[in-house]
């Protein structure tokens, strides 16, 4: 029921009725297979990521797992869309937020053209499809598939042009509002660049040694060199995921990966609001910071107390 190679081929079935159909049943099919691309990344770990554990008593995750309990009677039940996105967001490395708002808001649309009187596949493929490759790109790449071959060339290309017409778009934006900010920022007085920078001071710990903030960060608000005006502006990191988790010296050490997700400079005024204009601005996005852990602290909460030794 939750097969990775059923999953692709059925995806591919309808990415190809997609192909030869008009334009809003077209639409219908791509979202449809959609669908059963984002569950193929969780069933290639393990059918038990798409059991829904409420259902029957527990037995849908058994029968997922190969031994159907046959306790309560019934077709086994899978998780749903939206719990499928956000367990992806720990799955696949660049499944972030916003791969993860895109993939929700299609969800959305096909939802709203199945359960409801309206009609919204009519909207042109402007305002869809560009969020369609960005995910279908996203999980293609990650499962070692070519997006051309399985969803269409013709649509992938499409889609691949109006995300590219839609990033020099906000790169556009972005370069405006760095030189505004630019200009912003000539205009101050050396007294009141003085005064922004104090104020910025007083908000965030340790400015004196800020360069080497964002490597041994210990919060998720750090300091970055602000594209407009090289001060110190602070930018949210947010871990995504960690990796590579070793004993090194009696500890536990871990390569914990962060995203910048905002950044905001107090002297000249700039605000960067997501991931993506932090890439337009051409600012790194990912961090990796080495976390440790002692073994006390690990497993201190699984010892049983040691009863007369007090």
């Amino acid at each position: 029921m939750w097969d990775y190679d059923a999953f692709i081929g059925k995806a591919q079935l309808y990415f190809s009725r997609a192909q030869n159909s008009a334009d809003d049943e077209s639409t219908l099919w791509l979202l449809l297979g959609l669908e059963f691309l984002l569950r193929a990344p969780l069933a290639k770990i393990h059918p038990t990521l798409l059991a829904d554990p409420q259902a029957g008593g527990g037995e849908s995750i058994m029968q997922a797992a190969g031994y159907p309990m046959k306790v309560n009677p019934g077709s086994p039940k899978s998780i749903a869309t939206h719990t499928v996105i956000s367990r992806l967001g720990a799955v696949i490395p660049d499944f972030n937020k916003d791969r993860q708002s895109e993939a929700t808001a299609l969800a959305g649309l096909r939802n709203e053209e199945l359960h409801s009187s309206e009609s919204p596949l009519v909207s042109e493929q402007e305002q869809w499809l560009p969020h369609f490759t960005r995910v279908a790109d996203s999980v293609c790449s990650h499962l070692g598939l070519d997006p051309l071959h399985l969803v269409g060339a013709e649509i992938i290309s499409h889609g691949r042009s109006l995300v590219d017409a839609a990033d020099r778009k906000l790169d556009h934006l972005v370069s405006e509002r760095i030189k505004e900010a630019k200009a912003f920022f000539s205009k101050l007085t050396d007294k009141e660049v003085d005064a922004r920078r104090s104020l910025s001071a007083q908000t965030v710990v340790g400015m004196d040694d800020w360069k080497e903030r964002v490597e041994s960060a210990v919060t998720f608000l750090n300091l970055l060199v602000c594209p407009a005006c090289d001060d110190p502006a602070e930018a949210k990191l947010e871990a995504v995921r960690t990796t590579n988790e070793r004993l090194e010296e009696d500890e536990i050490t871990r390569d914990v990966v962060y995203i910048v997700r905002e950044l905001k400079c107090q002297v000249c005024t700039l605000e960067l609001a997501n991931t993506a204009e932090i890439r337009s601005a051409g600012l790194k996005q990912q961090y990796i910071r080495h976390e440790k852990e002692s073994l006390e602290d690990r497993y201190a909460s699984t010892l049983e107390p040691e009863y007369g030794n007090d």
